[in-house]
Parts: C-alpha cells; structure tokens; sequence
C-alpha cells in the first residue's frame, strides 16, 4: 500500500509499517504504558501485543533499520518483549533498552576499543545497550534484563550500559561489554537530541539514563491495518 503520513497523536494499528524520514522521530504509547521510540530514517512494524492488566503483557515488533528504544510499562506478574531484526533477536523482560540498525551502529563500533578490528556491514550492523535496572538494580523501572540472540548464541545483558553487538547476518552477538560515554552519546542523540544537549551542559554525560522524550508524537495502538511515515516533523524536527 502507498505510505500516508500520520498526525501527532494518531491511532496505529498492529501490523503497520511505521517509517520516519530525516529530521523526524516518533514514539508510540501502548496501552500498558510501555513505549517504542524510533529515530530519524528508522522503520518499525509492531507484529503482535497482548495485555491483561496486571497479568500478562507481550509484545513482538521488528526493527528493520535505524535507533530504537524500549521502555516497558506498568508492572505485570508476567512481562516480556521481542524485538526481531534481520540479524537477530532481543529478548526483553521488564527494562528500558537502546538499540541501532545500520550504518550508524558501525560508526559507533568502530570507536569502541572492545569491538576492534571486528568486519561490519553498514547494511544490517546492531548495536544494543541497556539502560533501565539490571537484576541487582533498583528505580523506577522495573529490574530486568535484555537476551540478544544469533547463530545460536545469546549474550545476556543484565546491568546498565552493558552492550552487545552483531556485525553482520549470520554473526555471533559480540559482548557483554560496557558501551562507552562517547557510543552513548550518538546513540542517544539519534532518539532524544536535546536530552544529549543537556547532559553534555551539565557534565552528567558518563551518567546517561532511561529519559522519556519529550513532545514526541504519540500513537496508541489498536486494531487495523496501513502502512504510515512520519513525514510532517514539527519545528524541533518531530512528528
């Protein structure tokens, strides 16, 4: 179907193909309260979401390019998400996690002394980060942890800022390994510019946090179908 652009604050449908363009981000609000963010030049589609208030919540979406983050949302007895791409699979519990697809992931692995010397393709290239609480961590979040799987390995990541990274289709996950303040930097950047600005102000930059982001436009999910793009972006470049 023909891409439509989509207002602030539209309804989405599961199964819609959500793409933004240059200078825009968007961020969707599912009814428990979790939230998918997606940066400039990013796609998206939530394939399946499930909630019982206070019983179970589960969610599947595949990324297919560009930053993403996951924030989860109201406290259940059972909560779970999976983020499928096309070199691999992130498995969330609870947490808030940050991730990028493409030639941006390369250009922030090329900086980190744990990655070097690794072969990339600037195509399909993932890096994850965590950011909420780990399992010995405590917040506003809830405590959990992200499973990052390829080529039948999962590297776990368990505590903030730790990161894995899959160069290529067909790789093994690379990591745990701590993601430095600089590689948090740009990824934070590609979601959430003027939370990067404040903290490079304030010296805070090696403390990075989980942050909403503000002024972005809001979707909530619901029954239906058509692909959309954020082609509107307002005055600070959002949609």
């Amino acid at each position: 179907k023909k891409p439509i652009k989509i207002p602030r604050r539209q309804r989405l449908a599961w199964g819609d193909m959500l793409t933004t363009k240059s200078k825009s981000k968007l961020q969707i609000l599912l009814l428990d309260r979790s939230s998918l963010t997606i940066g400039s030049n990013a796609r998206l589609a939530i394939n399946r979401f499930v909630y019982d208030p206070g019983k179970k919540r589960s969610l599947g979406a595949t990324v297919s390019k560009g930053a993403f983050r996951f924030m989860s949302g109201r406290k259940t007895k059972n909560s779970s998400a999976t983020l499928n791409t096309s070199v691999g699979t992130i498995g969330i519990r609870g947490t808030a996690l940050d991730g990028v697809i493409g030639k941006d992931a390369v250009k922030i692995a090329k900086k980190e002394p744990f990655l070097n010397g690794v072969q990339s393709d600037k195509d399909t290239a993932m890096l994850v980060v965590l950011r909420g609480p780990g399992a010995n961590q405590s917040g506003t979040l809830d405590i959990g942890l992200a499973d990052v799987s390829a080529a039948g390995k999962t590297v776990t990541l368990d505590k903030p800022i730790l990161a894995a990274y899959i160069p290529k289709l067909g790789a093994e996950p690379i990591g745990p390994f701590t993601l430095s303040a600089s590689g948090l930097s740009q990824l934070q950047d590609m979601l959430a510019p003027s939370v990067t600005n404040a903290n490079k102000k304030s010296g805070l930059l090696g403390k990075l946090l989980p942050a909403a982001v503000i002024g972005i436009g809001v979707g909530l999910l619901l029954p239906g179908s058509g692909p959309s793009e954020c082609t509107n972006p307002d005055a600070a470049g959002i949609c």
